[in-house]
């Protein structure tokens, strides 16, 4: 018997996001929210909506705190455990804003991955110190695969990954059929996990 997977917040609330972009819908709500999160800037993403933060016990530098309010200085994996309320409330504002979206080209459970790909990839690129404000995947990538000497061969297929992403963004035909990009995104997660780039 498979465990069951538990589901964080922010797969269903970007994954979301990023369905209301492949339907041509354009992000004029919420736009600085959404580019926040997606991107891993939680601080800024928690000053933007301003939901309640949860009650946590963090250990750093030999300290036990109960102290919760986000700082610059909590790794990333922290500041998106104290984003959950704020993500429950953005993603109940988009709802109400652009409705269901149903697609027929993408399961759930693959807009999920791509959620989580990309956060994991940049989160462990800024853990180690790799990266500036706001750059672009492709360089993320780069970075985090040169400092970790990963292969050219999976470096190539996480680029496939990060092309599928961008087809979802910005349809242009980065592939012939929805299906081979997802095929495509299916090595690249594999990948990431080989590598243990995820973040759960």
């Amino acid at each position: 018997m498979n465990p069951v997977k538990e589901i964080l917040i922010i797969e269903p609330t970007v994954g979301y996001m990023l369905k209301v972009l492949k339907s041509g819908k354009t992000i004029t709500h919420f736009k600085d929210e959404f580019g926040h999160i997606r991107h891993g800037n939680y601080l800024d993403f928690l000053n933007l909506v301003q939901g309640p933060i949860p009650e946590m016990v963090t250990y750093n530098a030999g300290h036990v705190t109960n102290d919760n309010t986000p700082r610059k200085t909590d790794c990333d994996f922290g500041l998106l455990i104290k984003t959950g309320p704020s993500l429950r409330i953005f993603y109940n504002n988009c709802t109400k804003v652009y409705g269901q979206i149903a697609d027929s080209d993408i399961p759930d459970e693959i807009y999920f991955k791509v959620v989580l790909f990309e956060i994991g990839i940049r989160m462990h690129a800024n853990n180690d110190g790799l990266l500036g404000e706001r750059e672009n995947l492709i360089d993320v990538i780069n970075k985090l695969c040169s400092h970790k000497n990963i292969s050219q061969t999976d470096i190539d297929d996480l680029q496939k990954g990060r092309v599928f992403i961008n087809m979802i963004k910005h349809f242009k035909n980065q592939f012939p059929t929805w299906s081979d990009g997802i095929s495509a995104f299916k090595k690249a997660y594999e990948i990431i996990e080989k590598h243990q780039f995820t973040i759960i």
